[in-house]
């Protein structure tokens, strides 16, 4: 089983509902099972985005944003998420982004010229998946394309619905 990014989108109710459920529970297990239909799988895109915003020289606040975007900020405390049957026991502890921030992500991410970013690859497919560190079979575009629209796409939502964003690695 490979260990990939996850994002989960939940209410600020959700995560406090999973908080009082770790808190009663004998092995603080916070009941957390967020909606599939708010849940993204990033598989291991965020490191080959990263590198690929910074190969771009796309500026210090997209980088930023990407990185928020999938790391999470300290505030506000998820630790209680960090048991083996909420989150898995793989990578950092889990992390959030709190609805204000997520707006903020959503409107920096929209900003991104990704036409202008991926132009700075080589035309060579396998030669463009080395300059990203990727051990990648076929052109690394199309799984970036896709992955980062997904990423957009799903912190739009978030920011319109005034959601917290919950990351972590399973």
């Amino acid at each position: 089983m490979a260990v990939t990014q996850q994002l989960a989108r939940v209410t600020t109710e959700h995560l406090d509902l999973c908080r009082q459920a770790a808190e009663v529970s004998p092995d603080a297990n916070p009941q957390w099972d967020p909606p599939r239909a708010d849940w993204i799988d990033l598989d291991w895109s965020p490191g080959p985005l990263r590198q690929l915003l910074q190969l771009a020289e796309a500026g210090y606040a997209a980088v930023a944003a990407l990185e928020r975007s999938t790391r999470g900020d300290v505030l506000p405390d998820v630790s209680y998420l960090d048991h083996e049957d909420a989150v898995g026991s793989f990578g950092p502890p889990p992390a959030a982004v709190a609805p204000a921030a997520v707006a903020e992500i959503a409107t920096a991410l929209a900003a991104i010229d990704w036409d202008a970013a991926i132009a700075v690859l080589p035309a060579d497919a396998q030669e463009a998946a080395t300059v990203l560190g990727m051990n990648f079979t076929g052109d690394p575009r199309p799984y970036l394309a896709g992955h980062f629209e997904a990423l957009r796409a799903f912190y739009q939502q978030a920011a319109e619905r005034g959601l917290t964003v919950v990351s972590w690695w399973d």
